[in-house]
C-alpha cells in the first residue's frame, strides 16, 4: 500500500470521521422521517378537512330540502285555509292532505294549529291539552306573526316521550279562528339521515340555529360537545367570514376535545349544519403509519449506533497500539527518552530548518560520571534508576519543544531548537545543578551523581549532524578531562 494510500485511509479512519458520518446519516435518516411525518400528518388533516366539507354540503341540502317541503306544505295549507273558510271539524279534505303529507315523511311530522285564543288544535279542532296555551309553549317564544316560517326549539312530546322541533307559519290574518299553523317535526328521521353520514369513528353531527341554539346532535350522546359556547363561536364565525364549509381546528380548555369542525348554512333557512370529528380521531390513522415509520427508522438508527460505536471501540484499540509501536519505535522503554534513531532524524529536521531559517540550534551532550562503577557497586538495578532519574530530570528543565534523547549507555543528548550557545550553557547549568540534588537510597548506601556537559551550537558551515555531534562529543570530552561535573563548548 502506497504512503499516499495509508494517509487517505487514516484520514476517514478516525473517530472524528465516525462520529461525523455517523450523525449525518442519523440526521439524513430523522429528517426524513420528520418531513415525512408532517408532510403526511398535514395530508391527513387535509383529507379529514374535504371529507368535512363534502359531508356538510351533502347534509346541508338534504336539511334544506326537508325543510323546503315542509315550508311548501304549510304555506298549501295557509292558502286552503284562506280559500275553503271551512271549519276545521268539518274540513275532511284537509285532514285528509294533512294525513298524506304525515304518511309521506314516514308519521315523523305533525300539524297543528294556533286559534285566536292561543289554544294548539289537532286538525279535527280538538284543543291539544298537554301542550297550553302556544304563547306560553316555550319552544314557540319568539314566533312573529306574519314573518314567514318559524323555526323554534326542541321539546319532548307529552305523549310520547319523544324529542321533536316545533315551526311556527302564521297567517296574515285570521282565518276560521286560526291565526298560525304549527309543524311537529319528530328528529328522529333527521337524526337518522345524519348518522348514516356522519364520519366514524368520533363524527358528530349537530343542527344549529343562528342564534347559536342547538337543536340536533347525533349522536345524541355528544350533546355535550355542543355548549352554548362552541354553538356560539360557530355562528359568529360564519358571520364574520361569511362563507360556508369553514373548517378550523378547535384547541379546548382542559376537558374538552380538540375537532376539526365544518359547517354551512342551510339556504332560505336561519340554520346551520355543522359537522366535526374527533381530531385524534381524524389521525388516528396517521397515527398507526408513523408508529411502524418511527419502529423502522429505529431498526435502522440502533444497528448504526452499535456500528459507529464497535468501530469506535476499535479505532480507540488501534491508537492505543499504534502509541504502544510508536514508542517502541521511536522511544527508550527504560528512560521514555527518543532513541537515537530519532533523535538523529528530528536533529537532522531541527538543522535544516535552522539554516533554511536562519535561527539558532544548540546540542548539549551529557554523560553520567562514574556510570560503570555505579553498576558495578551498587548494581544494574541501581544503574537503571540513575538513568531513569537523568531523565526525568532533565525533561523537567527543558521546554515542550525541546528533546532528550538516550544515545548511549549513559549518555544523553538533548536538543534546544531556536537557542543559541549562550543560552544552551544556561540549560545545561540548571540540568546539572539539578542532577546534583538527586539521591537513590539503596542496600549499600545512598546513590549520587554528577554529569558532565559538551555544549555546541549550529552553523552555517554544516552539513549534516555528524559535525554537529562531532562538535558536542569533542566538548564533552573536554569537560571531562577538566575533572568531571563540568560543562564545555566546542
Amino acid at each position: 500500500m502506497t504512503r499516499d494510500a495509508i494517509r487517505h485511509l487514516e484520514e476517514w479512519a478516525n473517530p472524528r470521521t465516525v462520529v461525523i458520518l455517523t450523525l449525518l446519516l442519523l440526521g439524513a435518516l430523522w429528517t426524513v422521517v420528520i418531513t415525512s411525518a408532517l408532510a403526511a400528518r398535514r395530508e391527513s388533516i387535509e383529507n379529514s378537512v374535504q371529507l368535512l366539507q363534502r359531508t356538510v354540503r351533502g347534509l346541508e341540502e338534504q336539511t334544506r330540502q326537508h325543510f323546503r317541503l315542509l315550508n311548501f306544505f304549510l304555506l298549501d295549507s295557509a292558502h286552503w285555509l284562506q280559500r275553503e273558510r271551512r271549519e276545521l271539524a268539518k274540513d275532511l279534505t284537509l285532514r285528509e292532505r294533512i294525513e298524506t303529507f304525515r304518511v309521506s315523511t314516514g308519521g315523523s311530522v305533525d300539524i297543528r294549529f294556533v286559534d285566536v285564543d292561543g289554544r294548539i288544535l289537532d286538525e279535527a279542532g280538538v284543543a291539544d291539552q298537554t301542550r297550553g296555551a302556544a304563547a306560553e309553549y316555550d319552544p314557540l317564544k319568539g314566533a312573529r306573526p306574519a314573518a314567514g316560517l318559524y323555526i323554534g326549539n326542541v321539546a319532548v312530546n307529552p305523549a310520547g316521550n319523544r324529542r321533536e322541533l316545533l315551526a311556527s307559519f302564521p297567517l296574515h290574518q285570521p282565518v276560521r279562528g286560526i291565526v298560525s299553523l304549527l309543524a311537529l317535526v319528530e328528529l328522529t328521521a333527521l337524526a337518522g339521515s345524519y348518522e348514516e353520514q356522519r364520519p366514524v369513528p368520533g363524527g358528530t353531527v349537530a343542527l344549529l340555529r343562528l342564534d347559536g341554539s342547538t337543536l340536533a346532535t347525533v349522536p345524541e350522546s355528544s350533546g355535550a360537545l355542543w355548549p352554548s359556547t362552541i354553538a356560539a363561536e360557530v355562528v359568529q364565525r360564519q358571520v364574520d367570514q361569511a362563507q360556508d364549509s369553514f373548517v378550523f381546528i378547535d384547541e379546548r380548555e382542559a376537558g374538552e376535545t380538540r375537532q376539526l369542525v365544518s359547517y354551512s348554512t342551510v339556504r332560505d333557512f336561519p340554520l346551520l349544519v355543522v359537522v366535526s370529528q374527533d381530531y385524534e380521531e381524524a389521525l388516528a390513522p396517521w397515527f398507526a403509519q408513523m408508529l411502524w415509520v418511527v419502529l423502522l427508522a429505529l431498526g435502522v438508527t440502533v444497528p448504526l449506533v452499535i456500528v459507529a460505536w464497535r468501530s469506535l471501540r476499535l479505532l480507540q484499540a488501534i491508537a492505543i497500539r499504534d502509541a504502544a509501536l510508536h514508542r517502541l519505535t521511536t522511544g527508550d522503554s527504560l528512560t521514555g527518552a527518543s532513541n537515537r534513531q530519532h533523535f538523529a532524524d528530528r536533529l537532522d529536521g531541527a538543522l535544516r530548518r535552522s539554516q533554511a531559517e536562519h535561527t539558532p540550534l544548540s546540542v548539549l551532550l551529557f554523560t553520567i560520571d562514574f556510570f560503570r562503577r555505579i553498576n558495578d557497586g551498587y548494581g544494574h538495578a541501581i544503574g537503571d534508576q540513575v538513568l531513569i532519574a537523568f531523565a526525568e530530570a532533565a525533561r523537567n528543565c527543558l521546554r515542550h519543544e525541546d528533546l532528550v534523547g538516550r544515545i548511549g549507555a549513559c549518555e544523553f543528548a538533548i536538543m534546544l531548537p531556536g537557542t543559541d550557545l549562550d543560552d544552551s550553557l544556561v540549560v545545561a547549568e540548571r540540568i546539572r545543578a539539578e542532577i546534583a540534588r538527586i539521591s537513590i537510597p539503596s542496600d549499600n548506601g545512598t546513590v549520587e551523581f554528577t554529569a558532565s556537559v559538551g555544549a555546541t551550537a549550529a552553523n552555517a558551515a554544516d552539513q549534516s549532524i555528524d559535525e554537529l555531534l562531532r562538535r558536542a562529543t569533542a566538548a564533552l570530552h573536554g569537560a571531562r578531562l577538566e575533572g568531571h561535573d563540568h560543562v564545555a563548548t566546542g
